[in-house]
């Protein structure tokens, strides 16, 4: 298979002497992602490729084409580490194998699986392989998944539903990164999301099999979409619904015994953000039509109805 990242750099054991290969190739291992351990499988002139140097925002890509290895994330790496990060490998070629907490992923061709740099993991190949790989912060999946933790080590297929989406993007914007005029921090979360409704939607309702768990990840996911984008004017169950992948009426059934509805949640985490910037100083020079339609209303008047029923007193009031 040829390489997926045109751009960026390449770095290979091609051009070391090969009584040095190996050493050499653990260092760029350590530099490229976290701290760890290596050892070869299989005796012999070993060789091995990474290409990287590009990414969206906190997120990187990575590529991996190399011999046989046995990597190791151990305690004693660890303690050593600052890192705390997620890594997602998609397996390209041959077959491998990611083991951590107490699971075992075997990655085919098309599969991928999510392991955490902050606790102890294997990654076994026995073959040469080809891997593209994900980094990314903890902080920022977490944002968007609750509990990422339980999805490690559990195989995702990338070949078909949600799963063979998100291959898909991310492979096509591997290619294109260079060209893709898009703000990277937009491209970022949602490319975080698509990872989040992935694993939550593949993992929690096929090996899980725990719908009440499913349910509330689903709803964790939501309340997240809600909070990037509570300045989107389309912001709606519909739009919620369609970026979820799922339908308004589940949507609605999922918050049907919750406080609040889904329109309700939206409008109240409008207003409270609406009362900050009204109160806050620095916003003083922006008018009250300027910050209702920042927060997505369509018309000053209706923002101001909305605020003096929600809070008592209107917006004036409050800038006063």
């Amino acid at each position: 298979m040829l390489p997926l990242i045109p751009e960026g750099y390449q770095k290979s054991t091609s051009n070391i002497l090969e009584k040095e290969r190996f050493d050499y190739w653990r260092d760029l291992i350590c530099d490229e992602f976290v701290k760890l351990d290596c050892e070869e499988i299989k005796r012999g002139s070993f060789h091995g490729e990474i290409r990287g140097g590009v990414g969206v925002s906190s997120l990187r890509f990575s590529e991996v084409i190399s011999d046989p290895q046995l990597v190791r994330r151990s305690k004693r790496q660890i303690s050593k580490s600052t890192e705390e990060e997620f890594l997602i490998s998609f397996q390209l070629a041959q077959q491998g194998l990611v083991r951590q907490d107490g699971r075992e992923a075997i990655l085919r061709p098309g599969y991928f699986a999510l392991y955490d740099s902050t606790r102890p993991y294997t990654l076994e190949f026995k073959d040469h392989f080809h891997q593209f790989i994900v980094q990314m912060p903890k902080e920022v999946l977490s944002r968007h998944l609750m509990a990422p933790e339980q999805y490690t080590a559990i195989p995702i297929s990338g070949n078909q539903g949600l799963g063979a989406v998100l291959s898909n993007f991310i492979f096509s914007l591997a290619k294109e990164l260079h060209h893709v005029q898009q703000a990277p921090e937009e491209l970022s979360e949602n490319l975080v999301n698509m990872i989040a409704m992935a694993f939550s939607s593949s993992l929690m309702l096929k090996e899980a099999g725990n719908q009440s768990v499913a349910r509330e990840t689903v709803k964790f996911r939501v309340r997240q979409y809600i909070d990037n984008n509570l300045f989107n004017p389309e912001l709606s169950n519909h739009h919620i619904a369609t970026a979820q992948g799922i339908s308004t009426r589940y949507l609605n059934k999922l918050f049907e015994n919750e406080e609040q509805s889904i329109h309700s949640m939206i409008l109240d985490k409008r207003m409270r953000r609406a009362y900050e910037l009204l109160s806050d100083p620095t916003y003083c020079g922006h008018s009250i039509e300027k910050i209702s339609y920042t927060l997505g209303f369509s018309a000053p008047a209706h923002f101001s109805r909305a605020f003096k029923k929600h809070f008592g007193k209107n917006p004036s009031d409050v800038r006063k």
